[in-house]
């Protein structure tokens, strides 16, 4: 059984379902990723660091995407701690985009953190990249606060 259970059933082909990523996924995994010659390494990082999990969207003909979420415990404002579930990385195959896989995919990545009661899920995304921005807006995120980083 998929992690989600889809309420847009509709939308999406019955055969598109929603899985934790293994390690027999390490090859489809990696031809996802930008960077072919270090891909399979970085895959087989998330799949052994503790608090990386990978979602995989999957159909017939294989891995359509992926979603890498980082969890980790953080204090909340006024005191206490809570759980957060980061989107680290989400891809859809190139030829299966506009199909609302990447959607399913956040989907579950959000029913997965409730799940875990997580308070919340975070992405970040530049400023530049527009799309990210759109997708991630139109599925109800909403700008928090800046993060400042240094190179270290």
């Amino acid at each position: 059984m998929s992690i989600v259970e889809a309420e847009e059933r509709t939308a999406l082909p019955p055969s598109i379902r929603v899985r934790l990523a293994g390690p027999r996924d390490c090859g489809a995994l990696a031809a996802l990723l930008d960077d072919p010659a270090h891909a399979g390494e970085q895959v087989l990082a998330w799949l052994e660091t503790p608090g990386t999990t990978l979602l995989v969207a999957q159909s017939e003909i294989g891995v359509l995407g992926v979603a890498v979420l980082l969890t980790r415990i953080m204090p909340k404002p006024g005191g206490g701690m809570h759980k957060v579930v980061e989107v680290d990385n989400l891809v859809v195959h190139p030829d299966q985009r506009g199909q609302r896989i990447g959607r399913r995919l956040l989907a579950a990545v959000v029913e997965w953190a409730r799940q875990r009661r997580a308070a919340q899920v975070e992405v970040m995304v530049g400023d530049a990249n527009r799309d990210a921005r759109r997708f991630y807006e139109a599925f109800g995120f909403a700008t928090e606060a800046d993060r400042l980083v240094l190179a270290a």
